[in-house]
C-alpha cells in the first residue's frame, strides 16, 4: 500500500479532514425519567450508570464517563436498546480518549442496531469513515464514506476523504474516476483538496493529458501562482516551435511565473528570431535586474542583450514612419508585419489596429500567429472578451493548446488570487 502522501495529508489537515473530533456531534440520546412514548424503556438498574455517564460527558470528564459506561456494560441482561445506549455514549467517549479502534466498534454496533435516527445516519457513517481512515483501513473508509454520501451527497469533505482513501489504496484510476464524477455532478466550486487528489492520481497514472486537465481545474478554481507555474511548466515541455514558444513565454511573463535563467534566455532567443528585438531587450533587462543569471550564463545574457538593443534601435528608427506605412500597406502580410513592430515596442493599441486590418485584408501567411498576437495585445489592453474571440480563431492544435491557457488566464483575472493548499502537489 502506498505511503501516505505528505503533500495531500498537509492539504487535508488544513481542511480539517484528518481530525476525527472536528465534525462529530455529541450523541443526542438522553437518559431521562420521562422518556417519549415511542422510546424503548430503560431499566432502573442500567439507567443510573448511563445517566452518570451522560453527566460526565457534559462535564467532559472522560475518565468518569468511561467508568460509568463500564458499569452499565456489565449489567445483564440488557435489552437491545440498552445495549445501543451503551454503544451510543461509548463511541463518543472513546474518541475523546483517542481509542479509535474501540470507538469504531462501538459506533458500528450503534449504527447496526437500527436505533440511530435516520437524520443522524449521514454523520454517523461519516464518523465511521473517519475512524477507518485514521486506522488506515482505507477499504472501510471508502465503504462508509460512500454510504454517507448516498444520504448526504453535498458533503464535500466526505467526498475528499473517500477520494484520498482510494488514492492511498493505490487505486489511482478509481480515485480519478471518483473525482471526475464528483466534479461532473456538482455546479458548486470544488474543494481544492479534491482537485489535488485528482491531479496526483493522473500523475501516478502517467496521464499527461489528464494531468493538464487537473491543473487547469486547479487554476480555474484556485488561480494561485504555484498552480500556474506547474501548469505552464507542463505545457512548456510539450511546446516545440518558436512561434508557439513565444506565445507561451508571453503568458508565463504575464502570469509572472518565470524564474529560471534558461526561461529568460529562450524567450529572448525566440523573440529575436521572430522579429521582436525590443521585446527581447525588455525580457533580458528584466532577467538581469532580477539577478537570475550567474557566471557564464550572465555573460551570454549580456551579449544577447547587446544584440537585442541593436535590434531595438532599428525598431525605433522605423517607428516614425510606421503609421504612414500601415496606411499605405497593400497586403495583409505588410499590415501584420507593422503590427509586430508596434507589438514589440509595447504599443498594443496600434498593434491591435494593424493586426485587425491585416486579418481583414486577407492573404496573411500565418493567420494563427496573427490571431495569437492580436489576442495577447487585446489581453494586455484589458479587452478580455475580444481577446478570447481572437484566440478562438486559432486552428493549429499545438498553438491552440497555448491559446486555451491564454483564455484560462483571461477568465481567471476577475478572481482573487487563492493561496495554495499547504505544500501543493508537484506535477510531472
Amino acid at each position: 500500500m502506498k505511503t501516505r502522501n505528505l503533500i495531500l495529508m498537509a492539504a487535508l489537515a488544513a481542511a480539517g479532514l484528518t481530525s476525527i473530533t472536528g465534525t462529530l456531534m455529541v450523541p443526542a440520546v438522553a437518559v431521562a425519567a420521562e422518556a417519549k412514548k415511542d422510546t424503548p424503556k430503560i431499566g432502573a438498574k442500567i439507567a443510573k450508570p448511563l445517566r452518570a455517564a451522560q453527566e460526565a460527558i457534559q462535564a467532559k470528564n472522560w475518565d468518569a464517563a468511561t467508568a460509568s459506561l463500564a458499569e452499565a456494560a456489565a449489567v445483564e441482561p440488557k435489552s437491545p436498546y440498552e445495549a445501543f445506549m451503551v454503544d451510543e455514549l461509548g463511541w463518543f467517549v472513546q474518541i475523546q480518549k483517542k481509542d479509535y479502534a474501540g470507538a469504531l466498534k462501538s459506533l458500528k454496533a450503534a449504527v447496526d442496531s437500527g436505533f440511530v435516527p435516520e437524520a443522524d445516519l449521514p454523520r454517523r457513517y461519516k464518523a465511521l469513515a473517519q475512524l477507518s481512515y485514521e486506522l488506515k483501513d482505507n477499504a472501510k473508509a471508502i465503504e462508509y464514506g460512500k454510504k454517507s454520501l448516498e444520504l448526504d451527497p453535498g458533503s464535500a469533505d466526505t467526498a475528499t476523504m473517500v477520494a484520498h482513501a482510494m488514492y492511498l489504496s493505490d487505486d489511482f484510476a478509481g480515485a480519478r474516476a471518483f473525482v471526475d464524477a464528483r466534479l461532473a455532478s456538482t455546479t458548486t466550486k470544488p474543494e481544492e483538496q479534491l482537485l489535488l487528489i485528482g491531479l496526483r492520481s493522473n500523475y501516478e497514472l502517467n496521464d499527461r493529458a489528464g494531468t493538464m486537465r487537473a491543473l487547469e481545474a486547479l487554476v480555474r478554481n484556485y488561480p494561485a501562482p504555484k498552480y500556474w507555474t506547474d501548469l505552464l511548466n507542463n505545457q512548456l515541455y510539450e511546446t516545440k516551435s518558436d512561434r508557439d514558444l513565444r506565445a507561451l513565454y508571453r503568458l508565463m511573463s504575464d502570469v509572472n511565473t518565470m524564474s529560471k535563467p534558461e526561461e529568460y534566455s529562450e524567450m529572448a532567443t525566440t523573440l529575436m528570431a521572430g522579429g521582436f528585438p525590443s521585446e527581447a531587450k525588455q525580457v533580458l533587462e528584466r532577467g538581469l535586474a532580477a539577478n537570475v543569471f550567474k557566471g557564464d550564463v550572465q555573460a551570454r545574457a549580456q551579449a544577447d542583450l547587446a544584440r537585442a538593443r541593436s535590434g531595438a534601435d532599428a525598431d525605433q528608427k522605423e517607428l516614425p514612419g510606421a503609421d504612414a506605412a500601415l496606411a499605405a500597406a497593400k497586403s495583409g502580410n505588410e499590415m501584420v508585419a507593422l503590427g509586430k513592430l508596434f507589438f514589440s515596442v509595447g504599443d498594443y493599441a496600434k498593434a491591435e489596429d494593424a493586426f485587425k486590418k491585416g486579418l481583414a485584408k486577407g492573404g496573411v501567411s500565418d493567420t494563427d500567429d496573427a490571431n495569437a498576437l492580436l489576442g495577447i495585445a487585446l489581453s494586455r489592453r484589458g479587452k478580455g472578451a475580444d481577446a478570447i474571440e481572437a484566440f478562438n480563431r486559432i486552428r493549429d492544435p499545438k498553438l491552440g493548446e497555448v491559446a486555451k491557457l491564454w483564455r484560462l488566464f483571461i477568465e481567471t483575472q476577475a478572481q482573487p488570487a487563492a493561496a495554495p493548499a499547504p505544500v501543493p502537489a508537484p506535477a510531472g
